[in-house]
């Protein structure tokens, strides 16, 4: 049969335990939590919570914006580099209106419009700048974000 010890001081040898363990009524312990101990920790535990969530919808919101943004920059960048190899002459306002999103694009973004300028500038070497822009509302009754890529093509001599 085993023995049940009751004074964790007599175990350990702790005079300080001793005294506290034994002054408690018989068959009393202080094993548990009070009802205020666990008031105060669901207290503290829902302002914590409180405050949290709308963090994180905050955070999952500009991560949201974040991702339509770097889309979007992307879409750009590779509308311009599908117009690298284009002949010179193919880079006018109205053959550049033909350019489209691609369904990725169109899918994710909502509201998407794309926009393509080209200018000639009057300076003696012959140049186009053309610009992209991609706008889109991310919600309804949001402001509307947009990125805009420039690039610069130069004429060169055909090689015979």
């Amino acid at each position: 049969m085993r023995r049940r010890i009751h004074n964790v001081g007599q175990v350990f040898n702790l005079p300080a335990l001793k005294g506290q363990v034994e002054n408690l009524p018989h068959g009393s312990s202080r094993a548990g939590f009070t009802l205020l101990e666990m008031f105060v920790a669901a207290v503290v535990f829902g302002t914590a919570l409180v405050t949290f969530l709308p963090m994180m919808q905050s955070v999952g919101f500009q991560q949201r914006l974040t991702d339509q943004r770097l889309l979007a920059l992307r879409e750009a960048e590779n509308l311009l580099e599908q117009l690298t190899p284009r002949k010179w002459s193919e880079l006018t306002a109205e053959e550049l209106g033909k350019l489209s999103l691609s369904e990725n694009v169109k899918s994710r973004l909502p509201q998407a419009i794309l926009k393509v300028d080209v200018n000639e500038p009057a300076e003696p070497a012959a140049s186009k700048r053309v610009a992209v822009q991609l706008s889109w509302t991310p919600r309804s009754g949001q402001a509307p974000q947009s990125v805009r890529l420039a690039a610069w093509f130069f004429e060169t001599k055909e090689q015979p």
